[in-house]
């Protein structure tokens, strides 16, 4: 069985918004907004400062913030 190598690939950063309630259910009603291009050797710590800076700017609630992380498998 051959070594299964993991390579770091840009993320994406997601906010999940809460833009009203569904009438029928009264579920909110979410939507997301992605940033792309959050590079690998970003700390985790300074993607959440810069999220929790871009949540003020927001014109919805933000609902959820979302780190996508893709990865490369190689042998």
């Amino acid at each position: 069985m051959a070594t299964v190598i993991t390579v770091p690939r840009d993320s994406s950063l997601q906010f999940r918004l809460a833009i009203g309630v569904n009438p029928l259910t009264g579920a909110p009603i979410i939507i997301s907004k992605t940033f792309g291009k959050v590079k690998s050797a970003a700390l985790e710590q300074d993607i959440y400062d810069t999220a929790s800076a871009l949540t003020d700017l927001q014109k919805y609630t933000v609902d959820e913030i979302r780190l996508e992380k893709e990865f490369q498998l190689t042998e």
